[in-house]
Protein backbone atom coordinates (compact mmCIF):
# COMPACT_ATOMS: atom_id res chain seq x y z
CA UNK A 1 0.00 0.00 0.00
CA UNK A 2 2.30 2.53 0.94
CA UNK A 3 4.12 1.76 -2.74
CA UNK A 4 0.91 2.65 -4.18
CA UNK A 5 0.89 6.17 -1.88
CA UNK A 6 4.72 6.92 -3.58
CA UNK A 7 3.99 6.34 -6.56
CA UNK A 8 1.03 8.81 -6.83
CA UNK A 9 2.86 11.35 -4.60
CA UNK A 10 5.64 11.16 -7.08
CA UNK A 11 3.32 11.41 -10.09
CA UNK A 12 1.72 14.05 -8.70
CA UNK A 13 4.77 16.00 -7.60
CA UNK A 14 6.01 15.66 -11.62
CA UNK A 15 3.43 16.97 -12.95
CA UNK A 16 3.20 19.81 -10.69
CA UNK A 17 6.87 20.39 -11.73
CA UNK A 18 6.47 19.98 -15.08
CA UNK A 19 3.75 22.59 -15.11
CA UNK A 20 5.76 25.13 -13.19
CA UNK A 21 9.05 24.51 -15.55
CA UNK A 22 6.58 25.13 -18.58
CA UNK A 23 5.30 28.48 -16.91
CA UNK A 24 8.76 29.85 -16.66
CA UNK A 25 9.80 29.04 -20.08
CA UNK A 26 7.10 30.49 -21.10
CA UNK A 27 7.63 33.94 -18.86
CA UNK A 28 10.99 33.79 -20.28
CA UNK A 29 10.52 33.80 -23.82
CA UNK A 30 11.61 36.95 -25.93
CA UNK A 31 8.88 37.89 -27.05
CA UNK A 32 7.37 37.88 -23.37
CA UNK A 33 10.78 39.40 -22.39
CA UNK A 34 10.22 42.52 -24.84
CA UNK A 35 6.65 42.66 -24.05
CA UNK A 36 6.91 43.14 -20.49
CA UNK A 37 10.03 45.83 -21.05
CA UNK A 38 7.89 47.41 -23.76
CA UNK A 39 5.56 48.09 -20.92
CA UNK A 40 7.92 48.90 -18.26
CA UNK A 41 8.81 51.70 -20.32
CA UNK A 42 5.72 52.55 -21.27
CA UNK A 43 4.78 52.87 -17.69
CA UNK A 44 7.92 55.01 -16.57
CA UNK A 45 7.32 57.16 -19.30
CA UNK A 46 3.80 58.15 -18.81
CA UNK A 47 4.91 58.55 -14.71
CA UNK A 48 8.07 61.00 -16.21
CA UNK A 49 5.05 63.19 -17.89
CA UNK A 50 3.13 63.10 -15.14
CA UNK A 51 6.02 64.62 -12.86
CA UNK A 52 7.04 66.93 -15.59
CA UNK A 53 3.70 68.26 -16.51
CA UNK A 54 3.01 68.98 -12.69
CA UNK A 55 6.52 70.81 -12.12
CA UNK A 56 5.17 73.16 -15.09
CA UNK A 57 2.64 74.13 -13.39
CA UNK A 58 3.87 74.70 -10.97
CA UNK A 59 6.75 76.94 -12.39
CA UNK A 60 3.72 78.40 -14.38
CA UNK A 61 2.35 79.49 -11.26
CA UNK A 62 5.11 80.48 -9.41
CA UNK A 63 6.67 82.88 -12.06
CA UNK A 64 2.23 83.93 -12.50
CA UNK A 65 2.22 83.29 -16.74
CA UNK A 66 -0.76 81.43 -15.95
CA UNK A 67 -2.92 84.47 -14.50
CA UNK A 68 -4.70 87.58 -15.78
CA UNK A 69 -3.95 91.07 -16.78
CA UNK A 70 -7.20 91.99 -16.46
CA UNK A 71 -7.50 90.40 -12.85
CA UNK A 72 -4.62 92.69 -11.84
CA UNK A 73 -5.41 95.72 -9.50
CA UNK A 74 -4.64 99.12 -11.52
CA UNK A 75 -0.84 99.47 -11.28
CA UNK A 76 0.13 96.24 -10.94
CA UNK A 77 0.00 95.09 -14.80
CA UNK A 78 1.82 98.49 -15.85
CA UNK A 79 -1.08 100.22 -16.43
CA UNK A 80 -1.74 103.69 -14.55
CA UNK A 81 -4.95 103.78 -11.88
CA UNK A 82 -6.93 105.57 -14.38
CA UNK A 83 -6.29 103.73 -17.75
CA UNK A 84 -9.38 102.54 -19.59
CA UNK A 85 -9.78 99.55 -20.65
CA UNK A 86 -8.55 99.65 -23.95
CA UNK A 87 -5.17 101.55 -22.74
CA UNK A 88 -2.53 99.50 -23.93
CA UNK A 89 0.48 99.71 -21.11
CA UNK A 90 4.00 98.59 -20.94
CA UNK A 91 4.58 95.13 -20.32
CA UNK A 92 4.66 94.08 -16.72
CA UNK A 93 7.83 94.11 -15.39
CA UNK A 94 10.12 92.46 -12.56
CA UNK A 95 9.61 95.38 -10.18
CA UNK A 96 5.98 94.80 -10.73
CA UNK A 97 5.51 91.37 -10.36
CA UNK A 98 7.80 91.15 -7.25
CA UNK A 99 5.62 94.16 -5.51
CA UNK A 100 2.75 91.95 -5.98
CA UNK A 101 4.33 89.44 -3.94
CA UNK A 102 3.02 86.37 -6.41
CA UNK A 103 2.97 82.84 -5.38
CA UNK A 104 3.92 82.90 -1.90
CA UNK A 105 7.12 84.38 -2.15
CA UNK A 106 8.15 87.57 0.06
CA UNK A 107 8.17 91.07 -1.61
CA UNK A 108 11.48 91.73 -0.78
CA UNK A 109 12.91 88.90 -3.39
CA UNK A 110 13.93 89.56 -6.63
CA UNK A 111 13.66 87.94 -9.74
CA UNK A 112 17.26 85.81 -9.64
CA UNK A 113 15.80 85.25 -6.39
CA UNK A 114 13.08 83.46 -7.25
CA UNK A 115 14.17 81.90 -9.90
CA UNK A 116 17.48 80.52 -7.72
CA UNK A 117 14.39 78.85 -5.52
CA UNK A 118 12.52 77.20 -8.74
CA UNK A 119 15.41 75.93 -10.62
CA UNK A 120 17.17 73.43 -8.58
CA UNK A 121 20.79 73.58 -8.62
CA UNK A 122 21.02 76.58 -9.80
CA UNK A 123 23.85 78.91 -9.24
CA UNK A 124 23.71 82.34 -7.61
CA UNK A 125 25.21 85.31 -10.61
Amino acid sequence: MSRIFYLAFGAAAGVVVVRQAAKAAAALTPTSLAGSLVQSIQEFLADVREAAAEREEEIRGALGLDRDPDDDPPGISGRPADAGAGAAGPAVTGAAVTGAGTAGYPDDLDDAERTMRLVPGARRP
